[in-house]
C-alpha cells in the first residue's frame, strides 16, 4: 500500500463535502471522543452504573472537587502508565495546577497533563505500578490558591524538545491535540510554528489515539488549525527506517527529540502522497519520542506520517501500525464529588447536522447531552437543562438542535433532597464540513419534531428565522407560518433586511396549505416586495404573484403590469446567475398564464424568450436526448420518494426547455410528484392541464389515473369517476385503463 492509497483510506473526509459546503468543522470536542473508542479500547469518561457503598476520606484540605478514577483494563505488558479523560466542567484552574492525583492510600502519584481545557475537560496519563483491574485512584482539582505540584510531569510545549524529564515519565500513549491557529504566514521553520502555538487563543480538544492519519478536525472547526502530536511509540526491531510526510500547509517531525521530517511552507499534500518528502534514520529496538505539529489553513485538510521498515519494498510507504503506538491502560472515573456529595457532570454529543440544500447559508445541528453520573441521584431528582439559546429542557438525557452557529454557555441545574448543584459546558456549534463517523448528516423532519417545543418568544431573531426556514424545509408549512408571523412581529423594525425573506418563506408556505392559502400567499409576496430585498428575491416574488393573479385567481390582465416591474427591477439590479433565473422564472410564469388560459401561441412566445435568455444553441438530436433522459430521472427519485430532488428535474427540464411545455408532458410529472407527496390539490390542476393539452399522449392514461386518485383523496367523487370513464373511454388496454374499469366496478356495486 502506498501512501496515496492509505490516505485515501484514513482521509477521505475532506474532498467532496469541501464543495458541499464551504468552511470549518465542529468544536465542543464531545463527538471526537467517539472516535477513541476505536482507537484506544475505551479511554472514556462514564459513569459506573453501580454506585459506591461510602464516601471514601477527603485527602486534601482546600480542594472543593474530584473524580474518583478505577482501572477500567489492564493491558499486556510493562506498561506502568493509565489513561484517563476527566470533566472538569470549569472547576480547575486554567493551567492545571490545582491537579492532583492520589492512589488509593491517598498518597501522591506522579503524573502529566495530555491535554487541559479547564471549563471542559483534562486528559491525564498517571502511574499505575502494579496495576489491577479496579485499581482506584483520586483526582483532586479546584483549588484557586493551588501551587504547581511536584508530582506533575511538566510536557515540553516546544516543538522537538523531545520527552519530559523526570524521575518517572509515562511512556505509554500518544495524544492528539488541535488549536485555533492565529493569523500568519506559513510556517517555514519549527521556531516559526511554535509562535503560532504559543499564540494561539483557543484550544479545540484532545485525545488518545494510535495514529497520525487525519483528514479533518474532529474537535472544532477544520480551517485554521494546528495539529500537535506527541507520544511514544515502540519501535519493533533495529534497523533502517525510512518516515514521509504528507500534510495540507505546514508538517513538523521529530523523534527523541531530533529532527525526523518536515514539510514546511503553503503546499498541499499532493506532492507527498506517495512518500517523496522523507527521511531516512537508524533505529534501534524499544520506545522512542515522538512528535508531529501540522497547521491547516483552508480547503483540504490532511496530516499523515508514515513509514517504510525494515524489509519493506523501496519506495514502499505506508501507515504506520497502531501496535506501534503504545497505550496506557484505560481509567473510568466512576463519581464526581465534593465533600457535601455527588457532583453533575456531562458532556454534549454532537450527533449530527443538516445543511440546506436550496440556499448556500444555514446549518441545523443536533446535540445530545446525558448527565454522566445519573445514578448518584436520588429518584426525585430534577434534571434541568439551560442551552444557553433561550430553550430548556429536562431529564437526565435530552436532544437539543441548535438553529444557527455561535457560542451558547450550556447550564445544568440538578434538584435533589432540597438542594441545587450545576455543571456548565461552554459549547461552540461551528459550520460542520464534514460528514464523518463522528458527525452525520440528519434529517429536517427529526430536527422540526424536536424544534416544535420551542417557545418562539424566546429565540433569539437569527436563531427565530432559521427556525421558519426549517419549519419550510420540513414541509410543516402551518408551523413556517405561524413563526414567521412571530419573526415579522418581534423583529420586523430591528431587521428590514431579513423581513421580506421571511414574508417570501410564508407565502411559499402558505401556496402549500392549499385553496385557502392563495390569498395570504398573494399578500406576503406583496410584502416580501421592499427596497431592501434583494433583486433575485424581489423578482421571484414577482414571478410568483403572475402565476398567482394570473392563475389562481384568474387575472391575467394584471400580468403585463407586474412584467414591467420584473424588467425594471432587473434593469436596475447587477446582473448575476441568480438575478437572470429569477427573470426567465417570471418570463415562464407569464407563458403559464397564457397556457391556462388558452393562448397557446401567445405561450410559446413566452417560452421561447425563456430559452433565448439562455444563450445556448442545443441541437435537435442532443436536446432531444436530453427530453428523454428527464423521465427517468424523475422516476428513478420517485421510487426512492425524493420528492424534492423530482421536482428540481422538473424545475430544470422547464428553464432549459420552456417551449416543451406546451406539449403537457411537464405538467403531467409534476402533478404526479405533487400527488405522491399528497398534495392533491395542485396535484390535480396540473394533472388535469396535463391531459388537456396531450391528448393521445404516451402518459394520458397515468395521468388521468393519477388525476382521478387526486380528485377522490379531494372528496370530489364525482368528478372522480367521470375522469375514470374517460380513462376507460380511451380503448386503450394497460394496467391504469385496467385499474379504472375495476375501480368503476367496485363503485357500481355499492
Amino acid at each position: 500500500m502506498n501512501v496515496a492509497s492509505t490516505l485515501q483510506m484514513r482521509s477521505a473526509t475532506q474532498t467532496g463535502v469541501c464543495a458541499l459546503h464551504h468552511s470549518a468543522l465542529r468544536h465542543g470536542v464531545t463527538a471526537g471522543w467517539a472516535g477513541l473508542c476505536s482507537v484506544t479500547a475505551a479511554i472514556l469518561i462514564v459513569s459506573c452504573s453501580v454506585p459506591l457503598h461510602a464516601q471514601s476520606a477527603w485527602h486534601l484540605e482546600g480542594w472543593s472537587h474530584r473524580a474518583i478514577v478505577e482501572l477500567h483494563e489492564v493491558l499486556e505488558g510493562s506498561i506502568d502508565t493509565a489513561g484517563v479523560k476527566v470533566l472538569c466542567n470549569g472547576q480547575s484552574q486554567s493551567d492545571g495546577r490545582d491537579i492532583r492525583v492520589l492512589d488509593a492510600t491517598g498518597q501522591p502519584v506522579p503524573f502529566q497533563l495530555g491535554f487541559h481545557h479547564p471549563k471542559r475537560y483534562t486528559l491525564i496519563s498517571f502511574r499505575a505500578a502494579q496495576a489491577a483491574t479496579g485499581q482506584r485512584y483520586f483526582v483532586y482539582f479546584g483549588n484557586a490558591n493551588a501551587k504547581p505540584d511536584a508530582t506533575q510531569v511538566r510536557t515540553p510545549t516546544a516543538p522537538g524538545a523531545g520527552p519530559p524529564q523526570a524521575d518517572w515519565i509515562p511512556r505509554a500513549g500518544m495524544t492528539f491535540s488541535t488549536w485555533k491557529r492565529p493569523p500568519g504566514d506559513n510556517p517555514k521553520t519549527e521556531k516559526e510554528f511554535a509562535q503560532l502555538l504559543a499564540t494561539s487563543p483557543q484550544a479545540y480538544g484532545g485525545r488518545y489515539q494510535q495514529k497520525i492519519s487525519d483528514g479533518h478536525n474532529p474537535f472544532g472547526p477544520s480551517d485554521y488549525y494546528l495539529s500537535v502530536y506527541r507520544g511514544w511509540v515502540l519501535i519493533p526491531e533495529s534497523g533502517t527506517y525510512k518516515f514521509c510526510t504528507a500534510s495540507n500547509e505546514a508538517s513538523f517531525s521529530f523523534l527523541d527529540g531530533k529532527k525526523l521530517v518536515h514539510w514546511p511552507g503553503r503546499h498541499t499534500s499532493e506532492r507527498g502522497a506517495r512518500g517523496e518528502k522523507n527521511e531516512t534514520v537508524e533505529l534501534t529496538a524499544g520506545l522512542h519520542y515522538l512528535e508531529y505539529y501540522h497547521e491547516e489553513v483552508m480547503l483540504k485538510q490532511v496530516a499523515f506520517l508514515g513509514w517504510s521498515p525494515p524489509g519493506a519494498p523501496a519506495g514502499h510507504f505506508s501507515a504506520i501500525p497502531e501496535s506501534v503506538y503504545t497505550k496506557p491502560h484505560p481509567a473510568t472515573v466512576v463519581v464526581y464529588e465534593t465533600r457535601e456529595g455527588k457532583q453533575p457532570r456531562f458532556e454534549p454529543d454532537l450527533v449530527d447536522s443538516i445543511w440546506p440544500s436550496d440556499r448556500h447559508e444555514g446549518q441545523y445541528t443536533r446535540v445530545a447531552f446525558r448527565l454522566s453520573n445519573a445514578s448518584a441521584f436520588s429518584p426525585a431528582a430534577r434534571f434541568q437543562w439551560q442551552f444557553g439559546d433561550g430553550q430548556s429542557a429536562t431529564g437526565a438525557e435530552v436532544e437539543h438542535v441548535y438553529l444557527r452557529l455561535g457560542d451558547f454557555a450550556v447550564t445544568l441545574v440538578v434538584s435533589d433532597n432540597g438542594t441545587e448543584q450545576r455543571a456548565s459546558w461552554p459549547l461552540e456549534i461551528y459550520e460542520i464540513q464534514h460528514v464523518t463517523g463522528d458527525i452525520k448528516q440528519g434529517r429536517p423532519p427529526e430536527y422540526a419534531r424536536i424544534a416544535s417545543q420551542y417557545d418562539p418568544a424566546t429565540l433569539d431573531s437569527a436563531s427565530l428565522k432559521e427556525l421558519v426556514h426549517l419549519y419550510a424545509e420540513s414541509d410543516r408549512a402551518p408551523d413556517a407560518i405561524r413563526v414567521g408571523q412571530v419573526f415579522v412581529d418581534r423583529f420586523a423594525a430591528a431587521h428590514p433586511e431579513w423581513t421580506p425573506h421571511v414574508q417570501r418563506l410564508m407565502a411559499l408556505a402558505s401556496l402549500k396549505t392549499g385553496a385557502a392559502g392563495v390569498d395570504q400567499a398573494i399578500a406576503s409576496f406583496q410584502d416580501s416586495i421592499t427596497d431592501t430585498t434583494p433583486a433575485a428575491e424581489k423578482v421571484d416574488s414577482f414571478a410568483q404573484l403572475i402565476a398567482l393573479l394570473g392563475i389562481e385567481k384568474q387575472q391575467p390582465q394584471q400580468v403585463p403590469a407586474l412584467l414591467k416591474q420584473v424588467e425594471q427591477t432587473t434593469r436596475n439590479s447587477r446582473t448575476t446567475a441568480e438575478v437572470k433565473a429569477a427573470y426567465r422564472r417570471a418570463i415562464n410564469a407569464a407563458g403559464d398564464v397564457a397556457l391556462w388560459n388558452n393562448q397557446p401561441q401567445q405561450a410559446r412566445n413566452y417560452y421561447r424568450r425563456v430559452e433565448a435568455m439562455r444563450g445556448q444553441f442545443i441541437p435537435s438530436q442532443v436536446r432531444a436526448a436530453r427530453v428523454g433522459a428527464f423521465p427517468q430521472s424523475i422516476r428513478s427519485y420517485l421510487a426512492e420518494a425524493n420528492y424534492g430532488a423530482a421536482l428540481q428535474i422538473v424545475d430544470e427540464w422547464e428553464d432549459k426547455f420552456a417551449t416543451e411545455k406546451v406539449k403537457g408532458q411537464t405538467f403531467f410529472w409534476r402533478g404526479a410528484i405533487l400527488s405522491a407527496r399528497q398534495q392533491y390539490r395542485d396535484a390535480s390542476r396540473y394533472l388535469e392541464r396535463s391531459v388537456t393539452l396531450a391528448l393521445g399522449a404516451a402518459f394520458e392514461t397515468e395521468a388521468r389515473w393519477r388525476l382521478a386518485e387526486s380528485l377522490q383523496h379531494l372528496g370530489r367523487e364525482k368528478e372522480s369517476r367521470v375522469e375514470l370513464a374517460r380513462l376507460v373511454a380511451t380503448g386503450l388496454n394497460d394496467s391504469f385503463t385496467e385499474q379504472a374499469r375495476q375501480r368503476l366496478k367496485e363503485i357500481s356495486r355499492k
